[in-house]
């Protein structure tokens, strides 16, 4: 029999071997390829950018080669590992290491051409139906499907790295193998130990990290450092590890004081204490593909179906608009009128007069300019606006803000000069070390100076948490009166400003006949005002802060939310789709792998009296612990993050509520995925089973 031969014959009679590493192979490519098919897509570079969101997706490039690297490793040292009676057995029959070396060679080579012809298939088959899927779900911009030929060099280059380092690695294996090796290994495949106590400690560091994050991200402990969360986000990861590692300790004692618990399942703890390593790896890779699943997907369903009631928190009015000393002027009551015209009766109009200043905060060490339009509100006008009796004295203000938050907030140092605000270059007013160095910057102008202890924090929706007419409405500070009249006697008439916000069910025909009378008694024609948001390629200045005076109504923020969060929702799903996808087919290939292995233990229990119907149970209870193990933490550690990334807000309780039922959906899709493999099982097992 010439070599060819035999491994032609080897490689037909263990077909169904390498199809669990030609699926894993396959997935992989097909996940390149499709995270290609985002990363670059002109559409997704059009609309995101180079932004922090494109970064991330960057980033993520490098998390899931990581991944493809450990995932394909794993599969081959797996896959190397359990041939080891059959490497003995060639040996024996005269094979050299070198000729080994020749036939994985060749096995290697014809699955990884397969691998990537049906991998790209795969993704770009896939990425078609994902594409169309999404686009027809979110309230986004339609995003093309696109194949770049750098998702192919992306997908195929570094599938062919990883393939060839580990082709390499199994050479050098073979050169070792020894037929004593080969007999062991196969006889020890899957053993190993853990201490209870190193889990114990695992354990404790896994709670700890739990229980601080929030506390840390909520400002609570260490001031919200960075350094710490990102320590603690990584304990979170690694200890779970060991924790799954040892549990197997721990269950054997508890279930021994409970004897019908621990002689009805003496065999599935005996089977799991010999391969627990082997059970380990996969359990603990499945929980961590899991949760980043659940977070993902959560996270996106979370964000898509608060964003009525976020909106709802963010604007309290459904009309505001920016009244200057030239614009946006209407004569008493004639607002109504126009409205009652459209048949809209409004609940509400309030305005609310404020000036502008710059304003200087002491931050990160030093003395830097925070807003060079920043809001001041008068004690008077504030407590008409809301109906309190907020008191404040001449050296004291309230910082008053929209949005109510979790975290802890206290007020800095604030130093604002009495000037007009277009003295001042943002992004070339230099920072300062000291006050003092900053007083002689604004030496000749008057300031205002409060300290962190004179101005107390309060939050409510008091105005819309906008940004319009240049200026950001989402905090402003509250002063006594006559500070309020002293400043604004001293700034030019362009600085004092009045806000009008409306209440009520304002159709879009009434919002329009709102435009339409604003523009004319601003004299603009129709060219203006024709879209929510200004065009960013806007370069008349003028025209630019005219546009910036257009009215905002709720229902257009709303729109325009989902809009531009659309791209995000599609980033997340797809990188949730990822996770999931690659969580069932480590499941999946586990379940392949370890066939042959079941069938020889069967076998075993079979000569001892075991019935068929036992075997069938034994089975079905390993099978629930690598299937709904991981699913049950994974779901929960997935849960846990979601909370921890948005504890300091308002609605977490809601939040968490909607990434609850998504998390749901993926367990009963994790145990439908349970009773399929299960089937297909049985039914590789044949006659064992």
């Amino acid at each position: 029999m010439t070599f060819p031969s035999i491994v032609r014959k080897n490689f037909l009679y263990h077909a169904k071997k390498y199809m669990s590493l030609y699926f894993v192979n396959t997935l992989i490519v097909a996940i390149l390829f499709l995270f290609g098919s985002l990363m670059f897509n002109s559409e997704v570079g059009r609309q995101v950018g180079d932004t922090t969101i494109y970064g991330i997706v960057r980033s993520d490039l490098i998390g899931v080669v990581l991944f493809s690297i450990v995932f394909i490793t794993y599969s081959h040292i797996s896959f190397l590992k359990y041939r080891g009676k059959e490497f003995s057995m060639y040996i024996t029959l005269g094979m050299t290491t070198k000729n080994l070396g020749l036939m994985l060679l060749v096995e290697q080579a014809g699955i990884a051409v397969l691998s990537l012809f049906s991998g790209l298939v795969t993704g770009a088959v896939f990425g078609k139906l994902f594409f169309m899927g999404l686009n027809r779900v979110l309230m986004a911009n339609p995003i093309p499907y696109e194949i770049k030929w750098e998702s192919l060099l992306l997908s195929s280059g570094i599938f062919l790295m990883i393939l060839g380092l580990n082709l390499l690695f199994s050479m050098l294996h073979t050169r070792k193998i020894t037929i004593a090796e080969g007999l062991k290994s196969a006889q020890t495949k899957g053993i190993g130990s853990s201490g209870a106590l190193s889990g114990s400690v695992a354990l404790a560091l896994f709670a700890a990290a739990l229980i601080l994050l929030p506390k840390i991200m909520l400002g609570k402990e260490t001031d919200g450092k960075p350094v710490y969360i990102m320590f603690l986000l990584v304990l979170t990861m690694i200890c779970p590890y060991v924790i799954l590692g040892s549990w197997i300790k721990v269950i054997r004692p508890v279930a021994k004081r409970f004897k019908r618990l621990y002689n009805h399942n003496l065999i599935v703890m005996s089977n799991l204490s010999h391969r627990f390593v082997s059970y380990r790896t996969t359990v603990y890779i499945v929980s961590l593909l899991i949760a980043g699943a659940v977070f993902f997907i959560g996270m996106t369903y979370a964000m898509y179906a608060t964003s009525q009631e976020k909106n709802d928190l963010n604007n309290p009015f459904d009309v505001m608009y920016v009244e200057t000393n030239r614009f946006n002027h209407l004569e008493p009551n004639q607002l109504e009128t126009i409205l009652e015209e459209k048949g809209v009766s409004l609940e509400q109009h309030k305005t609310l007069e404020y000036v502008e200043v710059p304003e200087f905060r002491y931050y990160g060490g030093s003395w830097v300019l925070w807003d060079d339009r920043s809001m001041l509100i008068g004690e008077s006008g504030f407590n008409r606006h809301l109906g309190t009796d907020y008191e404040v004295a001449a050296d004291q203000a309230l910082f008053a803000r929209v949005k109510e938050e979790n975290k802890e907030f206290e007020a800095p140092d604030m130093v604002l000069p009495v000037m007009d605000p277009g003295w001042i270059e943002p992004n070339e007013f230099p920072d300062h070390e000291s006050k003092e160095s900053l007083l002689r910057t604004l030496e000749g102008y008057s300031v205002i100076d409060y300290r962190t202890e004179n101005i107390d924090e309060i939050s409510g929706p008091y105005i819309n948490n906008e940004q319009t007419a240049g200026d950001y409405f989402g905090q402003a500070l509250v002063v006594d009166d006559r500070v309020y009249e002293t400043v604004k006697a001293a700034v030019g008439e362009d600085q004092v400003k009045r806000v009008h916000l409306l209440k009520g069910e304002i159709p879009p025909e009434g919002f329009q006949a709102l435009l339409d009378v604003l523009r004319e008694a601003n004299g603009l024609d129709s060219s203006y005002w024709t879209s929510y948001k200004p065009t960013m390629t806007e370069t008349d200045e003028t025209r630019l802060k005219l546009e910036e005076l257009r009215p905002i109504h709720k229902d257009e923020l709303l729109i325009s939310q989902l809009e531009s969060s659309g791209m995000i929702f599609f980033i997340f799903i797809f990188m949730g789709t990822l996770f999931a996808l690659a969580s069932g087919i480590v499941i999946y290939h586990k379940v392949l792998s370890d066939i042959d292995d079941q069938k020889e233990s069967m076998l075993s229990l079979g000569r001892i009296g075991v019935t068929s119907k036992e075997l069938r149970k034994l089975v079905s209870k390993e099978l629930a612990i690598v299937f709904l193990l991981p699913a049950l933490f994974g779901v929960g550690l997935g849960l846990y993050y979601f909370y921890f990334l948005f504890s300091n807000q308002p609605i977490i309780v809601q939040l968490l509520g909607k990434s609850g039922l998504a998390a749901g959906m993926f367990w009963v899709i994790q145990t439908l995925f349970y009773f399929a493999c299960r089937r297909k099982y049985f039914s590789e097992l044949g006659k064992y089973a």
